[in-house]
């Protein structure tokens, strides 16, 4: 199976590492269970424009702070060896520093990243997960989840504070745990 699998608050805790940052650059202490949004203006107070150069700013040391997902790299790294391909798929921008970036914390954290299997810079997913005939997406951001269903590709929503709202019929994990069950099911039920 062909398996798409986004970063950021996927397998990754980007929005913890981002709140971190954001409290140490703007001298505040807003607390991650008071963060039920998926961009970080509204609880700093920031307008949209301010919210971009503060990411930008900071956008480095996030990426190589944030920690993975518990069980992440086992359950992505069990699924390789089961047989099935693993594409990361990600909106992150395709700058040299930022791949970097995004390279060495997929090896150092234990990912199944060949050096091939990573698309940035990816902002209709529903299009190349459709190109690269995925069987199953896995992702948080409500904006990507809408184009992926809109691509009928078959979607599994990564739980977050950020997308409760999303519709409930959708699959959802908590845990990477749940994630190895579900893939498990999805197999069995489309062999």
């Amino acid at each position: 199976m062909r398996i798409g699998v986004d970063i950021d608050g996927t397998i990754k805790q980007t929005q913890k590492a981002a709140i971190q940052l954001y409290n140490e650059e703007l001298n505040m202490d807003v607390k991650e269970d008071e963060v039920t949004t998926f961009y970080l203006d509204e609880p700093y107070g920031l307008s949209g424009e301010e919210g971009r150069k503060l990411w930008r700013k900071l956008e480095s040391k996030i990426y190589t702070i944030g920690i993975p997902l518990e069980g992440a790299p086992e359950a992505l790294q069990q699924l390789k060896k089961e047989g099935h391909e693993i594409f990361f798929i990600t909106a992150r921008p395709n700058f040299k520093r930022i791949r970097d970036i995004t390279e060495e914390w997929l090896q150092k954290h234990g990912f199944p990243f060949d050096g091939t299997n990573l698309y940035m810079n990816i902002h209709d997913k529903g299009k190349i997960a459709k190109d690269l005939r995925i069987d199953l997406f896995f992702e948080d951001d409500p904006e990507h989840l809408d184009r992926l269903l809109a691509a009928n590709i078959h979607t599994v929503i990564v739980d977050a504070r950020y997308n409760q709202h999303y519709n409930q019929a959708i699959p959802r994990i908590k845990d990477w745990t749940e994630g190895l069950e579900y893939i498990e099911t999805f197999a069995e039920k489309n062999q």
